[in-house]
């Protein structure tokens, strides 16, 4: 098959967005003709990819198979307008491209949560024999209304519908999380969709027995859906009570929360500026216990983030506030705790039962390293997605 793969986060971006974008790529490659189409490496920011650590696959580094669009707008600008005005362009690009080249493909693979390239990749006349796909890793508008950032009331009516259009017009839906099957469903009753998660790669999945002090650790974004004042609270209850909690963060609460550190000159709280994503699980499995919070909202608390995936395909148990799919995933496999709504006295509590009882940890990190290679491969779950693009 020619497919062709409409992303607005890649590589050597940082985030579980850009790396499982990269990992289809690289694994439909092997067998399929595959064309990225994207945009250059500009998240949490373009500066961060001057480093020549985050360019770390020469395969991809040497391919003519990715077309990086060339943006007059600035992503990072800080003005909502200025914004928009760059997704706006994003889209006209796109929607130039896929419109000139969509008969040369077998398969137009589009992925949100970037609402405007599903809209710049499906509003268009449908071209015979090219089967348009859309993959789902957020629940957009909802999740813009959960932030609560930006004011979308008036709006929002009009955006339901056009998120209506977009499961209607794709001819068939991949998820990352299986809480969005049913939602997608009430929209479009009779739409295949198929439940591909983040995964690992065979050579990514590797484990350590710790023998060192209790550690926490808590990796990826500091934005509008993580809990900043949460996060602060749980901060000084393991300082208090002298846990090691070491964090590795970006987004825009990242700094705040280290300046907060900083100025309360806390001994067994350390925040980490951003890693490449062999650096970070590498922290990981180092650790006896990895955290995955999110903000008190239903949008979020049902999502499956990747911060779980990667602590489970470390080997570290999770403990999480999170519920729907993400709660079932957690408890049920027995790879952690997790308690929706949870409070940072409770989220401690489940840290602590952890960490007073060698055995359950053991338990844990035993069968969180089953249930990676259960349910976590790429090279085992592609093809899954190979069987449904046919």
């Amino acid at each position: 098959m020619k497919i062709l793969l409409v992303t607005q986060n890649f590589y050597p971006e940082i985030g579980s967005g850009a790396n499982r974008l990269k990992n289809l790529y690289m694994q439909l490659s092997k067998t399929h003709d595959v064309t990225v189409l994207t945009t250059e490496p500009s998240y949490p920011n373009h500066n961060l990819y001057k480093d020549k650590k985050y360019w770390n696959e020469p395969e991809i580094d040497k391919s003519s198979d990715i077309q990086r669009l060339k943006m007059r707008m600035d992503k990072q600008g800080q003005s909502l307008k200025m914004r928009v005005l760059y997704y706006i362009e994003l889209a006209y690009k796109v929607w130039l491209y896929v419109n000139k080249h969509q008969k040369e493909y077998d398969v137009v693979y589009v992925t949100s949560p970037n609402i405007f390239l599903p809209w710049a990749t499906l509003f268009q006349k449908k071209v015979k024999g090219v089967q348009k796909v859309l993959e789902v890793r957020d629940l957009w508008p909802d999740s813009v209304k959960a932030i609560e950032k930006i004011d979308i009331n008036m709006m929002f009516p009009v955006l339901k519908i056009l998120e209506k259009m977009i499961y209607l017009l794709a001819d068939k839906i991949v998820i990352n999380n299986e809480e969005f099957r049913k939602h997608i469903l009430n929209h479009t009753e009779s739409k295949e969709i198929l439940y591909l998660p983040n995964s690992f790669l065979e050579e990514e999945l590797q484990f350590k027995d710790i023998e060192s002090d209790f550690k926490v650790i808590y990796t990826g974004n500091i934005g509008f859906a993580q809990s900043y004042e949460q996060l602060k609270d749980i901060i000084n209850k393991l300082e208090q009570e002298k846990v090691t909690f070491n964090i590795v963060g970006y987004g825009y609460n990242a700094h705040r929360l280290q300046a907060y550190i900083e100025s309360k000159n806390m001994k067994y709280v350390t925040f980490y500026e951003e890693r490449n994503r062999e650096e970070c699980l590498e922290m990981i499995r180092d650790h006896n216990v990895a955290l995955s919070l999110l903000k008190e909202n239903d949008v979020f608390l049902k999502v499956l983030p990747g911060k779980v995936i990667d602590a489970v395909g470390s080997g570290v148990p999770v403990v999480s506030n999170l519920g729907g799919y993400s709660k079932i995933l957690i408890n049920g496999n027995n790879v952690g705790f997790s308690k929706e709504r949870s409070t940072p006295e409770e989220i401690y509590n489940m840290i602590n039962i952890i960490r007073n009882d060698k055995d359950l940890e053991l338990r844990l990190r035993t069968n969180a390293r089953k249930l990676a290679r259960r349910q976590f491969v790429w090279e085992n779950n592609i093809q899954s997605l190979t069987d449904f693009l046919k």
